[in-house]
């Protein structure tokens, strides 16, 4: 008889391991996640560390939890969809528990395939057209904070400016 509550114990961790297994794949099939993201959703789950260290691990050698790629993926998608500056980005992949060196190597392939300072001009260029109505100064104050909050760096952020101010010269 203690046999069958032994394997009878056994069958219920299957059925626990399964099931954070399924929470784990439901997790991955709406978007991407970071490891850190997957043992926080488990824990709020109330799976016990060891189960979640096991699940990440499988995860982890099958490929489906990979932090550089995560982080390489979560920058492509914010350059496509609402671009940023490597300040905002780095935030962004520290709270989403991403370790340095991954962060590092995502912004470095950000600045391999994607021109930083084209797209923050359109960015600004669209922004000041918007504020045309304002005194240049108020607009152009404006602008610069836009680009601040987007992450995009003060160096960056002061050629885009002069390069503005060229523009509106030049429209009148």
């Amino acid at each position: 008889m203690p046999r069958r509550q032994e394997s009878g114990r056994g069958l219920e961790d299957d059925k626990i391991r399964t099931k954070a297994r399924n929470n784990v794949y439901a997790l991955l099939r709406s978007r991407p996640r970071s490891e850190f993201e997957v043992r926080q959703r488990l824990k709020l789950k109330g799976y016990s560390a060891a189960l979640i260290d096991d699940t990440v691990e499988n995860f982890r050698k099958t490929g489906d939890l990979d932090d550089e790629k995560f982080a390489r993926l979560w920058v492509q998608s914010r350059m496509h969809m609402n671009p940023a500056g490597d300040v905002v980005l780095r935030h962004e992949l520290k709270q989403k528990g991403i370790a340095e060196a991954a962060i590092s190597a995502a912004l470095e392939f950000k600045a391999e395939n994607y021109d930083e300072h084209a797209l923050a001009l359109s960015i600004a260029e669209e922004r000041f057209h918007r504020l045309k109505a304002l005194d240049r100064r108020k607009a152009l104050k404006r602008v610069y904070d836009f680009m601040l909050r987007r992450g995009f760096k003060y160096d960056t952020i002061q050629r885009i400016l002069g390069e503005l101010t060229g523009i509106d010269d030049e429209d009148r």
